[in-house]
């Protein structure tokens, strides 16, 4: 099963990382530790905005308007 890394867990995947984990580890250490989610579409399309925007805080720095 494919899921993705909310948070990093030693020895299997950082934060971010969607890997392939067996279904049951998955369901019952992952999912309700909320360490991962399953790797559907929309998570996907979810994790993909989250780095689009995380790239483009770092090109603009920590500049704000005030």
């Amino acid at each position: 099963m494919k899921v993705i890394f909310m948070r990093t867990v030693k020895g299997k995947g950082n934060e971010g990382d969607v890997k392939d984990v067996s279904e049951g580890y998955a369901r019952n250490y992952l999912f309700p530790k909320k360490l991962a989610v399953e790797a559907s579409k929309g998570n996907m399309k979810q994790l993909e905005l989250k780095k689009v925007k995380r790239s483009g805080l770092k090109k603009n720095g920590s500049k704000r308007n005030s």
